[in-house]
């Protein structure tokens, strides 16, 4: 047996026994859902909020991370909001896409609205970036101004929505831009209970 041949029979039986020591686990994939969310963190987070429902339905159902505390929990509220938010700007954009293709545009004010709705929506997932990223490395202070400023950007694709001709897909768009700002708002009603408790 050559030297190097002892070498990697010990070095495997070194990894192998490592291995076995120190599973290569994530601590989330190590322990089970039920733990995750704190039954009393998600009626103190939602106690405020204008959609209960909605709010407990966030908090309970997430996917994120562990809810254990306020923060924490204001944390997967401006998560969810986000996605949505991404999810309805892809949305957007893919609705876009098929009316380019087209060889006829059949609606300019279709198309504008669509546009508006776009643009606002680059900002908003930017925005609800920077909220999550304040409310974990800071300045916190900057979570509700994000917050409020991704609520204000729904807001304004909701007033171009409704200058606009009601087609099947600006009524998707939105249904969607409604959901995005019962999220935003969910976020800040979670937050503002971190903040007044932090």
């Amino acid at each position: 047996m050559t030297s190097l041949t002892c070498f990697l029979i010990l070095l495997s039986l070194y990894v192998t026994a490592y291995a076995r020591i120190n599973p290569l686990i994530h601590p989330a994939q190590s322990q089970p859902r039920t733990g995750l969310v704190s039954p009393d963190v998600v009626a103190k987070a939602c106690e405020p909020s204008p959609n209960k429902a909605l709010c407990v339905s966030v908090l309970k159902s997430q996917t994120i991370g562990y809810v254990n505390d306020l923060k924490q929990a204001a944390y997967v509220a401006i998560q969810v909001a986000s996605s949505e938010a991404v999810a309805t700007s892809e949305m957007i954009k893919a609705t876009r896409r098929r009316e380019e293709d087209k060889d006829v545009v059949e609606d300019g004010i279709e198309e504008e609205t669509l546009a508006d709705c776009a643009m606002n929506y680059i900002s908003l997932v930017e925005i609800l970036s920077d909220a999550a990223s304040a409310l974990m490395t800071g300045p916190e202070s900057d979570v509700m101004i994000e917050v409020k400023a991704a609520m204000t950007t729904a807001e304004t694709c909701e007033k171009s929505i409704a200058s606009g001709r009601k087609s099947p897909m600006v009524e998707e768009v939105a249904k969607k831009n409604e959901n995005v700002r019962k999220f935003c708002s969910n976020a800040l009603s979670v937050y503002n209970v971190y903040a007044t408790q932090h």
